[in-house]
């Protein structure tokens, strides 16, 4: 048999013949499309002047007998599938070649692959059941950004061209069986597609099995039936099977079940089968039939978000809950540094402590500690931002530190601007100066905020800026140029001095404001907290006109004065309120208990709560209303022994602009590493 992908066979010169040019008496053409001919009699019936549309074949002249092949084994045999899409498939027949040889034997899209997709899945993943809570429109999408994206592109092409070549193998080696009545020669042929059915039947199987879990339990049997994979490999390789009629068929019932929106995809798909199948083309064949792979896993991501839609107010009003008795298991199986997470936040606890002696003012609480903390960490902290008891919000705090350090970056490059501008400038003229600077910066450093590695480009803006508030522009000034940009290079380094300042600063008039917006938000539920803190897209809309062009107006809310810092601050509530509320009688106020301290009592979960470290694994499960398997009304936690392996991680989701959300949905792994669906 076919060594398995991974385990190479060291190819060889092949055993057989070159073929020769086609003689006077041609081929006859062996159909992998019959209407009704059974194998016995499809070698007698078919008509050499047949229309070229009826049969999936086309002239391939043929190879001397050999007197070796009542010797070849499957090994054998597989050589010499290879060098006949060599000889025969051109002109990318060494490519073809070397993918069948080398390409996966499993289809991109399989089952298995999808399963994470399952609403299972879904809610035993803790990062994503965490990340709903700050994102109303969380949804799956295929995960192809990056280099992993990009392998996995490359990979999928390879594997299609490789089933290309299987498809020619087929053709090839029943065009030539047919030709022949020696028992040696049949006995060859017959090993050369037994040997051919590497990649084939996989397809098969995996669009039967996606299918049946797109449909309702009344339809599977009919799919099952339908797809008989044992069956349709049977008529392929006795060029016997009806691929029109397959692809009318398969079709019809995408269709019926996917989104409308999908239908002009399907249309093609159909189209390309048919088209294949019909001109002998099997480029578009395979085309086809991957194209209905895609569908299929548009139509699963479909239905998973529209899963997560639904479940969304559910899982998020369970956020604590599970992430309590996941946390606790996790902790007992010593996956998080409790001790390090202690400390760190002791160490807080005791600064602020000794400096309110020193000050003469109040005792700091628990919670003031963790705001401190968490914040001085994402500004100041680089080696290691933040503690394991953040392990979910990880990337969040990420893109919270890249927006405070880009916000410290744009002041500096006004700083700069106001250096080198005259004193004669009206401040009105600066003052809108810095305003178009601001713009044109983050146009150059666009979405990375990579300022350091684009100084040269700000430079040049800031010093056209510059001899415009002068009126000497044009021309440039190449000398202030360079002056400008090492004055950049110096201050955007974020271990500078002014940098540093900055972010004391920055530090400083955050803390305040983040303290207050705690201590107001930290006795809201996970539910109400979404609701608070991540407005629906749609809210900011006017209301519809009612009756006859009336328009149902609220009173005027008055002006509030602007806050550049009011999107951190709210953000950095929503994370530091969610995890107070998981994490403090797991690490935060564990050694407290006895003490009984009432000054964070009315914050801290019960310590007769079911978030004490334990061996039993939490395990979610969806409540569905009778007869339904879609929509689940509900979920509950059940605790199971540790034994039991945890579900695996979900694929990466994504926000609804499209964007991948920062963390991973590379692959993430049970422990949260970075869907590839693509969350993505």
């Amino acid at each position: 048999m076919p060594e398995p992908s991974g385990q190479q066979l060291k190819r060889r010169p092949s055993t057989s013949t070159a073929c020769p040019p086609p003689t006077a008496h041609g081929c006859q053409q062996a159909p992998l499309i019959c209407g009704d001919s059974s194998p016995d009699t499809a070698r007698s019936t078919w008509p050499s002047g047949a229309a070229a549309g009826t049969y999936l074949v086309a002239e391939i002249s043929l190879p001397s007998p050999l007197q070796s092949r009542t010797a070849m084994t499957d090994e054998d045999c597989t050589y010499e599938i290879w060098n006949y899409i060599l000889e025969h498939m051109e002109p990318d027949g060494a490519d073809i070649s070397h993918y069948y040889e080398t390409a996966a034997i499993q289809p991109p899209i399989t089952p298995e692959s999808l399963a994470e997709l399952d609403m299972s899945r879904i809610i035993n993943n803790p990062k994503l059941r965490h990340d709903v809570n700050f994102d109303r429109e969380l949804h799956f999408r295929p995960n192809l950004d990056g280099s992993k994206g990009k392998q996995k592109m490359k990979s999928a092409d390879h594997y299609w061209q490789a089933l290309e070549g299987e498809f020619f193998m087929y053709e090839f080696a029943l065009q030539h069986k047919q030709l022949t009545t020696d028992s040696h020669d049949l006995a060859y042929w017959d090993g050369v597609i037994r040997n051919t059915k590497r990649r084939l039947p996989a397809v098969f199987e995996a669009i039967r099995d996606i299918l049946t879990t797109l449909v309702p339990d009344h339809e599977q049997r009919r799919i099952l039936t339908r797809l008989d994979v044992d069956l349709i490999m049977q008529e392929i390789t006795h060029g016997v099977c009806d691929l029109i009629d397959l692809s009318d068929w398969l079709a019809r019932v995408v269709k019926k079940h996917c989104a409308p929106m999908r239908d002009q995809l399907v249309d093609a798909m159909q189209s390309d089968i048919q088209q294949g199948a019909l001109e002998g083309d099997h480029g578009k064949l395979v085309n086809g039939l991957r194209q209905l792979l895609n569908i299929l896993e548009a139509m699963r991501l479909d239905v998973a978000n529209h899963q997560i839609r639904h479940m969304r107010p559910l899982l998020v009003d369970d956020t604590v809950n599970f992430q309590r008795r996941y946390n606790a298991h996790r902790i007992y199986l010593r996956k998080i540094d409790v001790r390090r997470c202690q400390k760190w936040f002791n160490d807080e606890l005791g600064h602020l402590t000794t400096r309110a002696v020193e000050l003469g003012k109040p005792a700091p609480s628990h919670l003031d500690a963790l705001t401190s903390a968490l914040v001085r960490d994402v500004l100041f902290n680089e080696a290691s931002p933040c503690p394991p008891s953040f392990y979910v919000d990880h990337d969040r705090l990420r893109g919270v530190r890249s927006d405070i350090r880009s916000s410290i970056s744009h002041e500096l490059c006004r700083g700069v601007l106001a250096d080198f501008a005259p004193a004669t400038v009206p401040k009105a003229d600066l003052l809108q100066a810095q305003e178009a600077l601001q713009g044109t910066i983050s146009a150059i450093v666009g979405m990375s905020g990579r300022f350091t590695e684009r100084t040269d480009n700000i430079a040049v803006e800031i010093v056209r800026f510059i001899l415009v508030l002068e009126g000497r522009y044009p021309p440039f000034d190449g000398t202030l140029l360079s002056i400008v940009e090492q004055k950049l290079e110096q201050v955007l380094k974020p271990l500078s001095q002014a940098f540093d300042k900055l972010a004391r600063d920055t530090c400083d008039r955050l803390l305040p404001k983040l303290k207050t917006s705690v201590d107001e938000h930290i006795r809201l539920s996970a539910l109400d907290l979404q609701d608070v803190m991540v407005p629906a897209a749609f809210a900011s809309l006017p209301p519809p006109p009612l009756g006859f062009g009336a328009v149902c107006a609220a009173p005027p809310v008055p002006a509030q004065p602007y806050d550049p810092d009011e999107d951190i601050v709210r953000r950095l509530t929503h994370v530091l309120c969610l995890h107070w509320h998981v994490w403090a009688e797991l690490v935060y106020v564990a050694s407290l208990f006895e003490e009984e301290s009432t000054s964070f009592a009315t914050l801290a979960p019960s310590p007769t709560s079911s978030a004490a470290p334990s061996p039993m694994m939490p395990i979610a499960q969806a409540v569905y209303a009778p007869g339904k398997k879609w929509l689940p009304v509900g979920v509950t936690v059940s605790e199971v022994p540790g034994g039991i392996p945890t579900p695996g991680a979900t694929p990466e989701p994504v926000a609804a602009a499209g964007g991948r959300k920062e963390s991973e949905a590379g692959e993430p792994s049970n422990e949260q590493e970075s869907l590839d669906a693509q969350q993505q």
